[in-house]
């Protein structure tokens, strides 16, 4: 093969090579008289990857933000509900039933401040009074004050 034939041959692979498919269209070397690709990523595919991936750390990013505000939600309603449980208990369990007004009592539990509101009313049985309880979380940062849970129930002078 004469030195011509081998340029018009390899000037025909780089014109077949621009008008290819993309996928042809990657830089090719001689290497002891034969075309190889070069491997590695073009600039556009690097660029499309990394938006991909900063797309999924995004959505990631949020889930888990979501899920950090749900379990603390559900942390201070359990609370909550256990503070108002344990004050009903104690109602029971007391001597005679209490008297029919509103009580205020600031509790700490669970390494947090708590007010409890236990309003106790006369119901048509003398022997039976209603009490609600409603729990409140103090806010430590600027005392903000927030409703949990109304827990009802009934106390019985028996």
């Amino acid at each position: 093969m004469s030195a011509r034939c081998h340029v018009d041959s390899v000037l025909t692979d780089a014109n077949a090579a621009i008008a290819g498919s993309a996928r042809d269209l990657r830089w090719k070397t001689m290497v002891n008289g034969k075309a190889h690709r070069k491997r590695g990523f073009t600039l556009l595919e690097v660029l499309i990857a990394l938006i991909f991936f900063s797309l999924i750390g995004l959505v990631l990013q949020d889930v888990t933000a979501s899920t950090v505000h749900q379990y603390q939600s559900v942390k201070l309603k359990m609370y909550a509900t256990w503070l108002a449980e344990n004050k009903l208990a104690e109602l029971r369990l007391s001597e005679g039933l209490p008297a029919a007004r509103e009580y205020k009592e600031d509790v700490e539990f669970g390494d947090m401040e708590w007010q409890l509101i236990s309003k106790v009313s006369t119901t048509d049985n003398p022997d039976i009074h209603r009490v609600e309880v409603e729990s409140y979380h103090i806010n430590d940062q600027n005392n903000e004050k927030t409703k949990r849970i109304t827990l009802t129930g009934f106390v019985g002078r028996y």
